[in-house]
């Protein structure tokens, strides 16, 4: 009977993860958030330890995630960035580089919260189901 119940409590908590999993890479996409598909594919869901992890290792995924407060940024580091997300005319790439920069270097840069909203949306399908105090 304790095998059965650890299977049992083992096959849940693989489901949680996946679940969790599969919803943070669907958010990821509708939250138009991976140009390149870098993140997407930074992600990884594996056992460890009797625990199911799921890691982005882009090293940008936190703060994508999370947002930041304000911080120096060179207009140059987003050049790329700028001409494949905004489509800008080639003419206009520096100068829309340059006021996002003074932009963040301000404000910082709002969260996407593709894995909080996915936690949150897999606590409350698994509430009553599984113990998450």
């Amino acid at each position: 009977m304790a095998e059965d119940t650890d299977k049992i409590a083992k096959a849940l908590m693989r489901d949680f993860g996946d679940f969790i999993f599969t919803r943070s890479q669907d958010n990821i996409t509708d939250m138009g958030i991976d140009d390149t598909g870098a993140l997407r594919l930074s992600g990884d869901i594996k056992e460890m330890g009797g625990k199911v992890i799921i890691e982005y290792t882009a090293p940008y995924a936190k703060y994508v995630n999370d947002g930041t407060k304000p911080h120096p940024i060179s207009a140059e580091v987003l050049l790329s960035w700028v001409e494949r997300k905004l489509s800008v005319p080639s003419s206009e790439v520096l100068k829309v580089a340059k006021r996002i920069a003074a932009k963040i270097r301000r404000f910082g840069t709002e969260p996407k919260p593709f894995m909080d909203n996915a936690i949150a949306v897999a606590k409350e399908k698994y509430k009553g189901v599984i113990d998450l105090t």
